[in-house]
């Protein structure tokens, strides 16, 4: 039986040696198509409205109406920093804090891509990123399912002009800066579910997403 993955081992992640590599293809927010996994908000992100999930009912009787969203959102700064090879993200919407990442090749606060070893999806809502400095930065994703289908894994690029809010249930990993570390503004659902994989202990495999603009 599958167990969650709780925050000591997000910060201390037991990684196997010999893992296959699977290269995530990059793709523009800009250019290509991806409502399967997120919307591209162009306005203030401050007034972008997060999509919240109803809270999940057994048994024959909904919900009330206007019930099971109330937690509302919850908003910060999402930091990602390159220390000793690794990538820590830290997310001060819900005071967490994670191994992201590992650097490959480049140097460890500049490296030209990064191992991914896990990934996670919010079944109570979205997430959005923003980046107030005009960043240029990458998210890796899955399309909603149970099941995380690696072979259809994408890595989101974006200029840093606009945000990106993923969309509820999506697989995903914090935000990749290109240009070493940086911060983004995030908003996600304050109930905080969080359903995770461990590439390596599951699939026997590392993603490996590449860190640069493809499209110049």
């Amino acid at each position: 039986m599958r167990i969650g993955i709780s925050d000591y081992e997000l910060m201390n992640p037991e990684v196997a040696d010999g893992l296959e590599i699977i290269e995530v293809p990059i793709v523009d927010a800009r250019s290509e198509d991806i409502s399967e996994f997120a919307l591209i908000v162009e306005s203030n992100p401050e007034e972008f409205q997060v999509p919240i999930v109803p809270w999940p009912v057994s048994g024959r009787r909904p919900l009330d109406p206007e019930t099971g969203i109330c937690a509302g959102t919850t908003e910060g700064w999402f930091s990602s920093e390159w220390s000793e090879g690794r990538l820590v993200g830290k997310n001060e919407a819900v005071a967490g804090e994670y191994v992201i990442g590992f650097a490959v090749e480049g140097n460890e606060s500049l490296p030209k891509a990064v191992d991914l070893w896990h990934m996670n999806h919010h079944p109570d809502g979205g997430q959005l990123f923003y980046s107030t400095d005009q960043v240029p930065f990458i998210i890796p994703v899955i399309p909603v399912g149970e099941e995380p289908e690696i072979d259809k894994a994408k890595a989101i690029y974006c200029d840093g002009t606009f945000g990106i809010c993923l969309l509820p249930g999506v697989w995903h990993e914090g935000v990749f800066p290109i240009s070493g570390s940086a911060r983004f503004f995030t908003r996600q659902g304050r109930v905080h579910g969080r359903v995770s994989v461990d590439f390596g202990k599951e699939f026997d495999c590392l993603l490996r997403v590449p860190l640069k603009n493809p499209f110049d």
